[in-house]
Parts: structure tokens; sequence; C-alpha cells
């Protein structure tokens, strides 16, 4: 993984970041067994999955005239968006009918109702109802990010409560998230493990009969082998593999973009909707490493608030103020591990942009927006800096998924089904699987929903092969 040269031994995670809660995760037992955690959050103040104190400190929340929004106010707020996050979550888990007015849109839900609050609130006066109101959209961008959508108005407000958080404390993995995956390939002998090896086409059903005499001249030496396979992989590199079975693990994002090319016959309409129906989008992180904290040691992290947002509906901005959608940067603790470290974050088409540009412009505009809300003009720039491309990523094409609005957890299920549809006995079963992330209804969007799915699909052969075995003896 990569790491920035002051702090040798430090991981900074350009991906997964935390191990999302512990008991009866899979990743948190692994992590633990191997003796790989370090607990980073507690369970006191949360915004939907975020902490907004942890134990090294407090969050600084700061305007675009460059002041700090008072503690106190910031804690009114942030019980108060609470309030209404508990309420989204409502609707799925309690069948509450949703009103037309939020368009089944978590994001215009929340603003709706916590602009409403503010402003009928009788004890604050203007000034503070001015912060607040400026406040919604910082928290909204902040949820965005970690629902990995442009905005939270694009995620579906009766579906959001089927995200269920397994309880515990969240977890980093100092060395590194790398360590799981490889923990999970010791059992896999390496020969069978080819990198660098990206699929063309999945060739599926009668589809293989065709390419049988391609794959003969290219393996020569296992033509008789060929015989009996229900599924031919195609790869960039012109070579042809042939499978019993194959799970694609592939992003959402990279389905979305070539599911019509990358599977022949082409896929069933209906996964194709779900596909289609789905969301996912981009969350990039931004590190910034100074030479000294211009922060003060309690800070744990710096949220931006633009004032000149307190009525604002949409979060799109013009290419050029891609910058508005950065919500924070957070404090890398403790800093004898990582040296003084900033990681931003920003989500959406705004990510797409920020990639786009060169490390010395990022820096720069990032240390300018630092100087406008600390106030401090003498703020340097970093020393370095190090950032994600998952949007821009081909094998990615996004960062995870989310339920978009107009889709539910039926796509979910419809995109995890296997193929094909059809049980025939002149068919073989479950040629081609799903997993990922992306297919787990409740756990969507994590490591461990990830793992989950992966061995779902395990099973699934596992069952079908003693159920075979059953039936001959």
């Amino acid at each position: 993984p990569p790491s920035l040269p002051v702090a040798a031994n430090a991981t900074f995670e350009l991906g997964a970041t935390w191990i999302h809660g512990s008991n009866g995760n899979p990743i948190y037992h692994l992590a633990e067994d191997n003796g790989l955690l370090e607990e980073t959050t507690d369970d006191e103040r949360s915004v939907g999955r975020i902490s907004l104190y942890s134990k090294n400190g407090v969050a600084y929340h700061l305007t675009s005239s460059g002041q700090r929004i008072p503690k106190d106010v910031v804690e009114e707020f942030s019980d108060l968006y609470n309030e209404v996050y508990n309420l989204t979550q409502e609707f799925f888990q309690n069948g509450k009918p949703v009103n037309a007015e939020s368009k089944n849109s978590v994001g215009i839900f929340t603003r709706d109702v916590v602009r409403k609050r503010i402003k009928d609130d009788q004890d604050d006066s203007e000034t503070i109802k001015k912060l607040k109101l400026a406040m919604i959209q910082q928290y909204l961008k902040v949820e965005s990010c970690e629902s990995s959508s442009h905005s939270m108005d694009e995620v579906s407000l009766s579906e959001f409560g089927e995200w269920t958080e397994i309880p515990g404390a969240h977890h980093i993995i100092p060395c590194g998230f790398m360590k799981i995956v490889e923990i999970l390939s010791r059992s896999i002998p390496e020969s069978v493990i080819q990198l660098n090896k990206p699929v063309k086409c999945i060739h599926w059903n009668q589809s293989i009969s065709k390419e049988i005499e391609q794959v003969a001249d290219h393996n020569e030496d296992h033509v008789e082998e060929n015989a009996g396979y229900s599924v031919l992989v195609e790869c960039e590199d012109c070579e042809f593999i042939l499978a019993d079975h194959v799970i694609v693990t592939v992003s959402l994002g990279v389905l979305k973009k070539h599911h019509e090319d990358m599977f022949y016959p082409p896929l069933p309409e209906e996964k194709v909707l779900a596909i289609q129906k789905l969301g996912i989008s981009t969350t990039d992180k931004i590190f910034l490493e100074f030479e000294e904290p211009f922060w003060r040691p309690e800070c744990n992290s710096i949220q931006f608030v633009w004032e000149d947002e307190a009525e604002a509906e949409s979060l799109t901005y013009p290419e050029e103020l891609w910058y508005k959608k950065i919500c924070s940067f957070d404090v890398l603790y403790p800093p004898e591990r990582y040296g003084h470290v900033l990681s931003g974050w920003i989500c959406g088409e705004e990510a797409l942009i920020m990639e786009k540009y060169d490390d010395e412009t990022v820096a720069e505009i990032c240390t300018e927006m630092l100087r406008k809300f600390t106030g401090n003009p003498d703020i340097p720039k970093p020393r370095q800096i190090l950032r994600s491309s998952w949007g821009s990523n081909p094998y990615f094409r996004g960062s995870y998924s989310y339920t978009q609005v107009g889709s539910s957890g039926a796509d979910v299920e419809k995109l995890a089904k296997p193929l094909p549809y059809a049980e025939s006995s002149k068919t073989v079963p479950m040629q081609v699987m799903f997993s990922g992330e992306a297919t787990h209804r409740k756990y969507y969007s994590t490591t461990h929903g990830a793992l989950l799915s992966g061995q779902r699909e395990a099973a699934r052969l596992t069952e079908m092969y003693q159920d075979l075995l059953s039936c001959k003896n």
C-alpha cells in the first residue's frame, strides 16, 4: 500500500479504512484472530455512520468566513440531524409511506425537515439559525461521501433503512486493510491466482459450442480437456480459460459500463435493469502531509461549512467550483505513526473533476481552502499529496454502491442471481455467479458485505455438489 516517506512505517488507506462494527462481522473476527486491530471510534455521537467525536479529540466546524462554529451550536445541530437521520430509517423499517414532497429522496426529506425545525425554533437568534441552515449541506456532503452517492438527493428514502449497521466500535488496521486480502489468499495455491489478466468476455450457456474450435487452436495440448465445460472466459491477451462456474466480482461501476460486451449471450433484461437502477458513485480521499500541524492538538477534523449554502437546494457545482464538495479533512492519529497528515473527503461528479487535475493544482486549491476556513493566511503548502482516483480507474469506475431512488433491495437480489435462470436438465446450473458488495442486500458498500457475498456464492456451489453426490449415492 502507498506510503508517504515521512512515515515509512505507516499505511495510508486509499480505499477501505474502517471495519464497520464488530459483533459477528467476519472481517473484524479475521483481523482480531490475526492481531491486526486498533479501535478508533466509540458510539457516542455519530452522523449516520460517521463519528463526530472520536477518542482523540473533537471536530472543528469552520465557516467560509474563517470562524469556528461554537461547540454547543454544533452539538445542538448534530442532535437535530441525528433525530431526522433516525426518521429516514423508519420508512423501510416500519413501512411508513413516503410523502410526495420528498420525491422518495433521503436528501430532499432531510433538508426539508431539518430546515423547518431550525426555522421554527423560537430560542435561536437569526445568526445561529443561519449557521445551522448552512450546516445542513455540510452534513449531507459528509453523508454522501459515506454513501458514495453524488448527492443524498439520489439515495432512496423508502429503502435507506435496509442498510444494516453491525453493532460495536469501528476499527482500523494500522498495517493496512490489504492484510485481510493476504490472509484470505493464504489458503489458495499461488499457481491458480493470475494477476494482470483483464477479462474481455464471459461466454456462457450455448455460446461455448461456437468457441470450442477456437479454444482448441489456442490450447492444443488440452483439446480433450475442453469437452464438458459450460463457460469460456476470453481474456484481453487472447487466452481462453474454460470453467464449470465463474464468479463475477467486478464492481457495479464496471457492470454499468461493460455489461453489454462482457457477457455472451447478453445478460437477461431483469439483471440489466437492476444494474441500471442501482447506484454507484465515487468517494475519493486526498492526503496532505505538512511539516508542522497548524491545527490544535484536540482537533480531530476540520469540517467546511459554506455560509452561502444556507438556502441551497442542489449540491452540484460548476466544474471550476469542484472544491466546494470537499466536506472535511480528518486528522490522522496518532502523529507519531503518520506524521502531520490530513485526510480529505470528496464525492460524486466533483470527485471525478478532482481526479483530472494534477497533484500540484489539487494541493494548492486545498491549501487555499484551509487558509480561508481557518482564517490563517500563513498555512504553508503541504510537503506531499497522495490521493485516490476510484472513478477514473477502469477496473472500478466508482467506489461502492447505494440504493438509488427508483431501486430497491429486490434489485440487489436480481443482481446476485446466478445464470442461467431457467433450470433444465440440458443446461449446467450456476454457470455465471455474482458477488461483491453491491450484491449484498443489507451490507452493501462494506468490506464485510463483499466477503459475505463471496461466501454466499461458495455455499451455493458447495450445496449443489453435495446434493448431486447424495443423489448419486
